[in-house]
């Protein structure tokens, strides 16, 4: 059977910049492929195609891998234009957002099929079910289909604990020259609590991972196709499971695997831990740092204290490991006094590469029940209202006790300074890097040109968005008059 698989989070703005690998895809891909299907993926991220230029293929199955955010717009758009352009085709949906939120996913009538949970095997007997003519839908674990007028929610589908199970990504299915970096998926899942986090309601304290050897394997096969050099770890926690951690540094280590790459990581890391990091080649590290509030660390439940995050920090970069930390603010409760204990965080590490943004609440977590609890807004009930609320809230919502004038400032200040301050830590901290300049001239070049791209995308107006949105109520009332 001929499947379409679909990244839908077109951005103009974003293109060449911060796209990266749509590994679910690249998984689901490979799964469906090993048992004799063909697959092609449309990633918006990166893909200029349109949904027109599909049509020749006549996919029998078309796959949205969806996130909550404000691209559930273009999702929608796009599962209508298909639903148009191919009416015998099956719309189906997946990923964190819609396995939050199936049962209003599956309202829409442009969705016939939504996967809850990991998606390799329930995809895949769906296809099976629909190529054979099957009728016994609900013998699919993990799947919510509509049967009349009934939505029918079968038995949830087990994650997957040991991910050698599945096949390598099926890289070869995109134009892998198109994005900002090559990325790698070993691990699933979390086994932290954070109130905020969408781990908790989705995942459920779930932890799988590849082992060393597959991940070097990965490793090898992207340098011998595609000359990887540098390798970003894109999941929640790569060094989670510490012991996994040290032996894959000893091994690229014993086996001298040239690669610089970078992680995710939670800021309790160990010196020892951190050297051994330095010597395999990692040369950065995302932390969720959030706030320099002790308070708000406790109530977001992140289990961990300042003092071990600032040593964390100050041991990276000892090893010259750039540490790049996230830092949300106008979080529920925050205070001013949180709020200033924050920027004097800040200013104690000098100032360092952050990323800062507007707290937004996900559906399913704890800490979205205590904002609807409060009345802090109306929980959304359909997907284009998360999208429009996904768009609004970075902007325009606070859900802190921060007057909005002095969070509009500082993200004022942020956008304004996202470029020279990085240049200045880099320099003040990190001098060593601009060697490469002289070593590697078209990477340093590259990647300034990135930077400042990334730095007029924090002072870009949301008008795409909006008009994304704005787009598919239009569609909508188009549809209503002109049904398919």
């Amino acid at each position: 059977m001929r499947v379409l698989l679909i990244n839908a989070s077109n951005d103009t703005d974003t293109k060449d910049t911060f796209a990266t690998f749509p590994n679910g895809l690249l998984f689901l891909a490979a799964v469906l492929e090993n048992n004799g299907h063909e697959v092609k993926i449309y990633d918006t991220s990166v893909d200029d195609r349109h949904p027109d230029d599909f049509v020749a293929f006549d996919p029998k199955i078309v796959g949205f891998s969806v996130l909550t955010g404000p691209y559930i717009a273009n999702a929608l758009a796009q599962s209508e234009r298909f639903k148009k352009l191919l009416p015998e085709a099956k719309i189906v949906w997946g990923n964190v957002h819609s396995s939050l939120t199936p049962g209003q996913v599956i309202n829409e009538s442009c969705v016939d099929y939504v996967i809850v949970g990991a998606g390799e095997q329930t995809l895949l007997e769906l296809v099976e079910h629909l190529e054979d003519g099957f009728d016994n839908l609900e013998q699919i674990k993990g799947l919510v289909y509509k049967k009349g007028d009934q939505v029918l929610t079968n038995e949830p589908r087990p994650f997957i604990v040991n991910l050698d199970e599945l096949p390598d990504p099926a890289w070869h299915l995109i134009n892998v020259k198109k994005y900002w970096a090559i990325s790698l998926n070993t691990s699933r899942g979390c086994p932290f609590h954070c109130s905020f986090c969408y781990n908790g309601p989705y995942h459920q304290g779930y932890r799988g991972e590849f082992s060393v050897d597959r991940i070097v394997g990965q490793i090898t096969t992207l340098q011998k196709n595609f000359g990887v050099k540098y390798l970003r770890f894109l999941e929640d926690n790569f060094t989670a499971n510490r012991k996994r951690l040290r032996a894959f540094c000893q091994v690229l280590i014993d086996k001298k695997i040239k690669l610089k790459w970078d992680c995710e990581a939670r800021a309790d890391l160990s010196e020892s831990d951190i050297a051994l990091m330095a010597r395999a080649g990692c040369v950065a590290v995302g932390l969720g740092v959030e706030t320099g509030s002790q308070r708000l660390l406790s109530f977001l439940e992140k289990d961990v204290d300042l003092a071990r995050i600032e040593k964390t920090f100050w041991t990276l970069l000892a090893y010259k490991i750039k540490p790049n930390l996230y830092i949300m603010e106008a979080l529920p409760s925050e205070t001013i006094e949180d709020f200033n204990m924050t920027q004097q965080f800040l200013k104690r590490l000098d100032y360092p590469s952050y990323i800062y943004r507007r707290f937004v609440p996900s559906p399913g977590t704890r800490l979205f029940d205590y904002c609807v609890d409060r009345g802090h807004f109306k929980p959304p009930v359909t997907p284009i209202q998360w999208a429009d609320f996904s768009a609004r809230a970075p902007f325009e919502i606070n859900l802190s006790e921060v007057p909005t004038p002095l969070i509009d400032n500082a993200l004022a200040d942020y956008a304004q300074t996202y470029t020279w301050r990085r240049l200045r830590f880099t320099l003040r901290h990190n001098p060593s890097y601009f060697k490469d300049v002289v070593l590697h001239p078209r990477e340093f070049i590259r990647a300034l040109v990135r930077l400042f791209k990334c730095s007029s995308l924090h002072t870009t107006p949301i008008m795409n968005i909006r008009s994304s949105i704005s787009g598919f109520h239009l569609q909508q009332n188009e549809t209503a008059i002109n049904p398919t």
